[in-house]
């Protein structure tokens, strides 16, 4: 099978589009079943790498940048290694 892009781009967005939902929804309730926990304690210094709970979430966890970023790679990894193991077995 000769280099199909379109397939490929299309894959690389999928996978970026599903994981990115899946971290934020999925994830998301696995790691915070509780939100309002963290009105009165401390996050997990790894809490705190991929979320914030600052003044404008009022208290809140919600995911930060470096959440969102690592998403969209993982998932676009994902999507482009689907596409090798397509294009390998056509």
């Amino acid at each position: 099978m000769k280099s199909n892009k379109p397939l490929k781009y299309t894959l690389i967005s999928f996978g970026s589009i599903g994981m990115f939902l899946f971290s934020f929804t999925m994830i998301y309730d696995l790691l915070i079943p509780d939100v309002c926990y963290y009105h009165m304690n401390e996050m997990s210094p790894f809490m705190n790498l991929f979320y914030s709970a600052g003044g404008g979430s009022n208290g809140h966890p919600e995911p930060n940048f470096l959440n969102f970023v690592l998403s969209l790679f993982i998932g676009g990894f994902l999507g482009n290694r689907i596409y090798l193991i397509i294009k390998k077995v056509n």
